[in-house]
Parts: structure tokens; sequence; C-alpha cells
């Protein structure tokens, strides 16, 4: 077990820091549901970030001490202890997160987790309107906030790698608060943490294997037919022959009724399909569930990194059958094309705030694996120009190529063009900003909205010129199937749980 003494607490304080991460470290792990559940009676009072495979660090947040929400230019920021939110106009939303954020200014010690408070929530896909002047066109049918963080000062972090949980907390100085205050905190959130019943985890698992052996089926209406998909594909090819566009982004929105919570559903998804970026946030109008494998950029101590996927197939249903479907993958020429045309996007953003000689691909085209396809991915890094913090960097790559397409301007105004609804939350980002001024954002991909009892789950394909139409609104469907069948056995696992009382 380890902790933060109170000589280092003070050598931090004297060092001028206003926000003092305190921490104790337990050399054993907790179920991540179960600690969300047990920490979070008011699901809106907390977040959830998990790190279902081969990530390091999952976390829980609670004990929130701000928020900032905007839509449209209209921005509200709530402070804990202030009777009434501020509200104001701004074209650059961003720069007031900027700005509150620097109330709080945070060291982080090199012995614990990557994130030790601050903000956690998601920027959505039109946020990016604030970057890129794109034409209003689609419909805004599920009016969701462009931008939404809650700031926290408490979180338990789950050390997967190392078995171990971190328990920290934030002394406030510039409340009164002190060491000992954290010191309490952390006893508390202790003997919550021990008093866990296993007995209940096991209920839960019992139930899951019923869920598994039944079906359920959804009323789905998606936003495209096949047809009309299809439609836009061949204007997408006008396009790119016209040397307008080198790829394209094109998606397509399920929607269907959904009796389940949010909540049920992210249980089943982490079990049926962990991925690396997952979420699960809880507001007031709606909920979100993401299963995202995929990482728009990731910031520690200046050094940033992205990690593009392009290139998808079905699992198949063997080995054998899996192994041919990845080696076609990897040697497809149109699947290569368009990652690597991808890779050089996401570097060009790189190095708008990057050194660029610092900017490298230190993986290129390997082979991820998921519960329902195969992808290739790529990873960049590169370290932050002196100038440039964590706020720039999002400027520079949000919204991320590989949802949009090359160029990232023109695709998006095609995107506006050609889907019929705005994309809302659908390829934005959901992740946390510390108060040291780190950073992680997943692109929300996989990823469920539930809003007044409807459930909403997107996804999409990279067209370039040799795409065929028909393969690409397959492929769009497919990347959709675990979500869904998470969504399935939601409802399954609800009415087993309401029969056992």
């Amino acid at each position: 077990m380890k902790a933060i003494t109170e000589a280092q607490y003070n050598d931090k304080l004297q060092a001028g820091y206003n926000t003092i991460p305190v921490f104790e470290q337990l050399n054993q792990t907790f179920d991540l549901a179960q600690i969300y559940e047990a920490f979070c009676p008011d699901p809106a009072q907390g977040g959830l970030l998990e790190s279902g495979r081969t990530g390091k660090y999952s976390y829980i947040s609670f004990a929130p001490i701000a928020r900032i929400q905007s839509k449209n230019g209209q921005v509200e920021m709530i402070i804990e202890g202030e009777d009434e939110p501020a509200l104001f106009v701004s074209d650059d939303p961003l720069q007031q997160m900027k700005k509150l954020m620097n109330v709080w200014r945070a060291p982080l010690w090199t012995t614990g987790p990557d994130w030790q408070g601050g903000a956690l929530g998601f920027l959505s896909y039109d946020f990016g309107r604030h970057f890129k002047q794109i034409r209003d066109e689609a419909e805004d049918d599920l009016q969701i906030h462009d931008l939404l963080f809650t700031i926290y000062r408490d979180v338990i972090a789950i050390d997967h790698e190392q078995q171990t949980t971190y328990l920290i907390t934030n002394a406030l100085t510039e409340r009164g608060d002190d060491y000992f205050a954290a010191i309490e905190r952390i006893k508390k959130m202790k003997d919550l943490l021990l008093s866990l019943n296993a007995a209940e985890l096991a209920e839960e698992v019992s139930i899951q294997a019923e869920a598994e052996s039944s079906e359920r089926h959804l009323a789905i209406t998606p936003s495209f037919s096949k047809e009309q998909f299809m439609k836009a594909i061949v204007k997408i090819h006008e396009y790119i022959r016209a040397d307008d566009v080198l790829q394209v982004n094109l998606s397509v929105r399920q929607d269907f009724p959904l009796p389940a919570t949010a909540w049920s559903v992210y249980c089943q998804l982490r079990k049926l399909n962990p991925s690396p970026y997952m979420a699960y946030l809880h507001y007031a109008d709606y909920q979100v569930v993401s299963g995202s494998p995929e990482l728009l950029i990731k910031i520690k101590d200046r050094n940033i990194i992205t990690r593009p996927i392009g290139g998808t197939r079905p699992r198949g249903k063997d080995a054998e059958e899996d192994q041919r479907l990845t080696q076609d993958l990897i040697e497809n020429e149109k699947e290569r094309a368009e990652h690597i045309m991808l890779v050089d996007l996401e570097r060009n953003d790189l190095c708008k705030v990057c050194d660029p000689e610092t900017v490298e691909v230190t993986d290129f085209m390997v082979i991820e694996t998921y519960s329902h396809v195969i992808h290739l991915v790529s990873n960049i890094v590169g370290q932050l120009q002196s100038e440039k913090d964590v706020y720039d960097a999002i400027r520079a790559t949000f919204p991320g190529g590989t949802i949009t397409g090359e160029p990232k301007g023109r695709t998006m105004e095609i995107i506006e063009e050609l889907e019929p609804t705005k994309r809302g939350l659908y390829t934005g980002s959901i992740g946390w900003i510390g108060f040291n001024g780190d950073l992680e954002l997943n692109i929300v991909i996989r990823t469920l909205l539930a809003k007044s009892g409807m459930g909403y789950v997107q996804a999409g394909a990279g067209v370039i010129i040799d795409s065929e139409p028909e393969a690409e609104y397959y492929e769009s469907l497919k990347k959709a199937e675990a979500l869904l069948k998470s969504v399935e056995l939601s409802l399954v696992a609800e009415e087993q749980g309401a029969k056992r009382g």
C-alpha cells in the first residue's frame, strides 16, 4: 500500500499548486460496474471511463465541483457553491473551458495514474463547426450539447497491468481544503470500496448467462435506406472524380425504441465487446454508452499520441476464417490506400501543434481484433511545441480524420449535405482533461445515445474511388452489430433480473 505523505503534499503546496491530488494505492482490484453503482448512487453526479482491453487505466469520477456546457455558442458554467450559473454567448467555448480549467493548478504524481482529477465529458461532432466553416443543412433532431464537461474532485482508478486500485481526492486549497481533510475522504472511500458484496456480482454473472441464451429483436428505423446510402456514395464518387476530395466517411444511424436502461446496455457491452476507450455518461436528458476502440489524441507531459483506425473486416466463424479475413485486409489495395491516406492526414494534423521533427509513425498497419470486426491500426506520436497546449491540440485534430475524410473541411461539408441528420455526439470525442494539463480523448464510434425512450446507434464507412456502394453499406451495419447485440441482451437481462426480484 502506498499513499501521498504530508511532506510530499507540503512540497507541492510550497511550489504554488492550489489543487493537490492525494491518493492511496491498494494492491487489489474491484469490479468497475460495482464501484460505479456504489459511488454514484445519483449517476448524473459521476462518470465512467473504462479500458476494456489493451489499455492500462479505467476511471470512475465523482464529487463534481463545476460543469461547463454549450450549444450553438450559448455557454453555461455552473460552479459548486454559487447560487446562479453563468450564462453567456461565445464563438469559442473551448477558450471558455480553458479559462475555467486554469483556475485549478495541479502537479502530476509520476507514481500515480494518468488522470488524477479534472474534467470528464465530451465534444460533439458538431462542435467542429467552431474550427471549420460548415453551412447548416442537416436536421438537428437530437439536440445534444456541443460541449459538456463536468469537473470532478475525486477519482477511483484501476491499473489493469499492475492489478492495483488508486483512491484519489484533490485538496482544493483555495477553498480551505487541506491534507488531513483529503486523507479523511480517502478513508471513507476505502471503507465503502471494501464493503462491496462479491455475492451480488455472482448474481449478475448468472443473469448474464441466461441473457446470452435468449434473443430479442429490435424495431430499427435507419436514417438511410440501402438505396439512399448507395446513391450518396455515387455522389461522393462524383466529388472524388472532380478532385474535390480524396475520401469521405459516410454513416447511417439506426433508431429504435429502448425500454432497457442505458446502464444495463453498458453492462452488457463491457462483457460482450470490451474495448480500449469505453465510457458511460449519464445526464438528465440523455445517456451515453460508448464502446469505442479508437483514440483521437492522448497528451502526457507534452507528448502526444494519435491512433487512427482505417480498414475493417467482419470476424470469421472460426480461427481459420479469421486468419483469411485478416490476410485479405492486410493485402487489400483499397484498404491500404485508404489507411495510408488517413495516416498522412493525422500526421499533418499533429505537425500543426508539434515540432515537426518529433512526429513519427511508430506502428503501421497493425491488426486489432474485436468481437465482431477486425481493424487495421497505426500509431503516430509527436511532442507539442513550447507555446502550444492541449486546447491547441484539440483545435488541430478535432474531429478525427478517420471519421470525416480528406481534406477534412470539405468532407465535413459533404457529410452535412448527404447525411439527413446532424451527427451530434457520434464521431465527436469523450474523455478527460486533467487539472495538470494532460488529456485523453477517444473518437465516439460504436456508441449508443439513449434519449426519451429511444436508442440511437450510428456507424459509417470510409468511401474512396474504389469503394463498392453495397459493400460499404453492409460494412457500416456490421460495425454496429456488437452494440445492437448488447441492447438485445440488456432487454433479456432486465427481464431476468425482474423475475428474480
